[in-house]
């Protein structure tokens, strides 16, 4: 009788497991359901009740896996791991080290993930599934050299298309990411072959698209995007007329995607197009356009970034129609440059204004201390460096400017500061 109702248990858990499996497409749960919870609930009664069960690994390795599609990758471990020290000969062996691989890499543990799949990889079953997992687990690790190397050795097997697929995704993705724009588009080009829907192929021909423009192939840019109306097309179209110095036509075509709905792409296109009358210092022009960006997307990036910039923008025009305190509005508005939109060379100008304009004021040794800590350590221009310290000493020496300046930049660049007390004889 009671070992009837072992068995009953365990092949309820069985059946539980089973089912819940079925669940699960290329290692994904596709939707939740009770079934591994139900084989964990089952596989737990057999090792409490039944410890020195021949089904004791066979019940680890359900509870583990079950743990692992229930994104309880800690439990799946401990189970996983107790499994494959205790029950080396256990035929789950290899399945226990296939997700152990997988249940480190959910925790960004990639050196023990690294190790389990590349023994994993030694067994016949799993040899392309643990090196496919192992091409994530690399580039996640942004180790390209590896990853482009096991590429190489996948692809000279007789791969399924759907591994296919992945793997030179994967490459593809990798050689975009170190610049290697030729190879990345060879390989885009192979994947657009074999490529299986329609929107694959749309995506696919956007990162060729892309691609062509970022190697600055602008010619087979634009004959790969002839014929082709989609709003994403036409963006990338938008964005090599920027290139080409057809600021006019991108204007054109950022102002007809801005115009056509109301979704982050339209709101990127927006944030594009004010991005453009911002660099013709049309400010109120571009206010008005990052203003529609917000107003097609607020929550989306470009939205967001909309939002930010045209409020430094309003900053900045208030400030810029400054009639008093002339020297602080100059001032504020080279902070606002620097640290609000990362545009030292901007940041550096109106720095300058400030102590050329306004020598007296207060102001000027803060201003001229700043454009040299840009220059020293922002932009690396050592000799307008060495000019700019040994001009702050020269004219604002009892500054506290010229003593921070001295001790962060005198060693490097120039002279010792006067000191306001003479050396002993």
């Amino acid at each position: 009788m009671i070992k009837c109702a072992y068995f009953n248990t365990f092949y309820n858990a069985q059946e539980n497991f089973r089912l819940g499996m079925k669940t699960v497409v290329h290692d994904t749960l596709k939707f939740d359901n009770d079934w591994f919870d139900k084989a964990i609930e089952k596989t737990t009664a057999v090792i409490v009740k039944y410890p020195t069960s021949r089904y004791v690994d066979d019940a680890l390795f359900i509870m583990g896996t079950s743990y692992y599609y229930k994104g309880d990758y800690a439990r799946a471990l401990e189970k996983l791991n107790f499994l494959l020290v205790n029950y080396p000969e256990s035929k789950y062996y290899d399945d226990a080290l296939y997700y152990q691989g997988l249940a480190y890499y959910k925790q960004r543990k990639i050196a023990q993930a690294t190790i389990a799949l590349e023994e994993a990889s030694t067994f016949d079953r799993f040899t392309t599934k643990a090196m496919l997992a192992l091409g994530y687990v690399y580039f996640y690790d942004d180790n390209y050299a590896a990853l482009t190397e096991l590429a190489e050795e996948l692809l000279s097997r007789r791969l399924s298309t759907q591994n296919q697929r992945w793997v030179l995704s994967l490459l593809a993705e990798a050689q975009s990411k170190q610049l290697q724009y030729a190879s990345a588009c060879e390989t885009y080009l192979e994947l657009l072959r074999i490529a299986k829907t329609e929107e694959d192929k749309r995506v696919l021909k956007l990162k060729i698209a892309e691609t062509y423009l970022d190697m600055g192939e602008y010619e087979s840019c634009r004959s790969f995007l002839e014929g082709e109306y989609d709003p994403e097309f036409r963006t990338i179209l938008a964005d090599l007329n920027v290139e080409l110095g057809n600021i006019k036509g991108a204007k054109d075509i950022y102002l007809e995607i801005g115009l056509s709905g109301s979704t982050p792409l339209t709101a990127q296109a927006f944030y594009k197009l004010a991005e453009l009358y911002r660099a013709e210092d049309s400010v109120q022009q571009a206010i008005a356009f990052y203003d529609s960006s917000v107003v097609r997307d607020a929550e989306s990036e470009y939205g967001m970034k909309s939002k930010t910039v045209a409020s430094v923008l309003h900053r900045i025009d208030t400030l810029a129609n400054e009639t008093e305190a002339t020297d602080r509005a100059l001032f504020l508005l080279a902070e606002i440059y620097f640290v609000d939109l990362d545009e030292p060379e901007q940041a550096v100008v109106e720095y300058q204004k400030v102590y050329r304009e306004f020598p007296e004021s207060a102001w000027a040794p803060k201003a001229l201390y700043a454009e040299l800590w840009i220059m020293g350590n922002v932009l690396e221009n050592d000799s307008l460096a060495q000019e700019l310290l040994a001009d702050l000493l020269a004219k604002y020496p009892d500054s506290e400017y010229a003593r921070s300046a001295q001790n962060i930049f005198g060693e490097r660049y120039g002279p010792r500061v006067r000191s306001e007390v003479p050396d002993e004889q």
